[in-house]
């Protein structure tokens, strides 16, 4: 296991102890779901633009529209973000690479989803230095900018 505290856990159980147990003790069902919920979003389409549907609201978008005018990929990345940092309870003694695994992850499973729901659409997932490692998503040419 790559991540240090679910190898040190899984460690002191000798040779029982492996991911599935790791998952059956520590994460459980709940757990692994809202990781599913995390990982595997609903997008939704909103004004051309993919948006994942439980981080997105009109008044949201709207504010950051006064602030970004129609720049679409760069509303979409406001909304479609993960922050590994904000959004994961990391923990003092962090080890970068885990931090940057954990990113991956959410983008290749976002990439997964973007292709599954808009099959055709130009869907960038990224993994960006900002404040930490960061995901994000948006398409690289939109609709409207074709005509």
């Amino acid at each position: 296991m790559a991540d240090p505290t679910a190898r040190a856990w899984c460690q002191e159980l000798g040779p029982k102890g492996d991911a599935h147990l790791y998952l059956q003790e520590v994460v459980r069902a709940s757990g692994l779901l809202a990781v599913a919920e995390v990982c595997m979003p609903k997008l939704v389409e909103v004004d051309g633009m993919v948006l994942i549907e439980a981080r997105y609201s009109s008044e949201s978008l709207d504010r950051w529209r006064a602030r970004l005018g129609e720049d679409r990929a760069a509303l979409a990345r406001t909304v479609n973000n993960f922050v590994v940092w904000d959004d994961l309870r990391t923990d003092g003694d962090r080890v970068d690479a885990v931090d940057d695994m954990a990113a991956e992850f959410v983008a290749s499973c976002w990439r997964a989803r973007a292709a599954e729901q808009f099959p055709g659409r130009e869907v960038v997932v990224e993994v960006v230095e900002q404040y930490g490692p960061t995901v994000v998503m948006y398409e690289s040419s939109q609709p409207s900018d074709a005509g």
